[in-house]
C-alpha cells in the first residue's frame, strides 16, 4: 500500500480506534517518522523516544485527524517535527548529526566506506546547508512529497517551498564544487 494513497477507508477505521488500522498506519510509516528525526538529532536513543511519542500522539489526537488537503502522511510528519523541536528546546543542547547520517543504508560502515567522491561531496554539502533548506531537499527528495505536501509539512506557502528548494540546490551545487575543488563551469544540478 503505497504511503501517499491510503484508503480512506482505512483511515476512517484508524478514526474508530480500530486496532488493525492503526498498526498498518505504524508499521507504515514508523520506520520513516524514525528516519526523519534521528537524520535531525543525530541521536538514536533520542529518535525512538520521539518516534514512540510521535505514535502516541497519533492515538491521542486520530479521531480528530480530518483530511483536510493534509495527507496522513503530512500530519504524522508535522507532529514528528514539533516533538523534535519541542524536545530540543527542552534539553537546550544541538546537535551535529554525524555524516555517516545523511547515509539511508542503515548501520554498515563498509556501504560508506564504498561511496564516491561525489557522494561524499554531497553528504558533506547537505551537513552544510541552513535547517530550512536541508529540511526541503530531504522532504522533496527522500521522502518524496509533492511541493504541496512540503509546504504543508514546513508551515510555509508552495512558492515559498519552491524559492527555498532552487537556492537550497544553488547552494547544494556550489558547496559540492568547492569541497572538489571543481570551477564553476564543472557545476552539478539537481533534479
Amino acid at each position: 500500500m503505497s504511503t501517499q494513497t491510503l484508503s480512506p477507508d482505512l483511515i476512517h477505521r484508524a478514526r474508530q480506534s480500530d486496532p488493525q488500522a492503526l498498526s498498518t498506519i505504524y508499521e507504515i510509516f514508523a520506520p520513516k517518522i524514525y528516519r526523519y528525526i534521528y537524520y535531525r538529532v543525530g541521536d538514536a536513543e533520542l529518535a525512538r523516544d520521539l518516534q514512540s511519542d510521535v505514535f502516541l500522539r497519533m492515538l491521542e489526537g486520530i479521531e480528530r485527524y480530518e483530511d483536510r488537503g493534509w495527507s496522513i502522511s503530512a500530519w504524522l510528519y508535522r507532529i514528528a517535527h514539533d516533538r523534535m523541536i519541542d524536545s530540543l528546546r527542552r534539553h537546550e543542547r544541538t546537535h551535529t548529526v554525524p555524516l555517516e547520517a545523511w547515509v539511508d543504508t542503515g548501520e554498515d560502515q563498509e556501504e560508506f566506506s564504498e561511496m564516491s567522491d561525489e557522494q561524499i561531496a554531497l553528504l558533506g554539502a547537505m551537513h552544510q546547508l541552513s535547517p530550512s533548506q536541508a529540511q526541503v531537499l530531504r522532504l522533496r527528495y527522500h521522502y518524496d512529497l509533492s511541493i504541496e505536501e512540503t509546504a504543508r509539512q514546513m508551515g510555509r506557502s508552495q512558492g515559498s517551498i519552491k524559492s527555498l528548494q532552487h537556492r537550497a540546490q544553488q547552494n547544494l551545487a556550489r558547496l559540492m564544487r568547492r569541497d572538489l575543488n571543481k570551477a564553476p563551469s564543472e557545476g552539478y544540478s539537481f533534479a
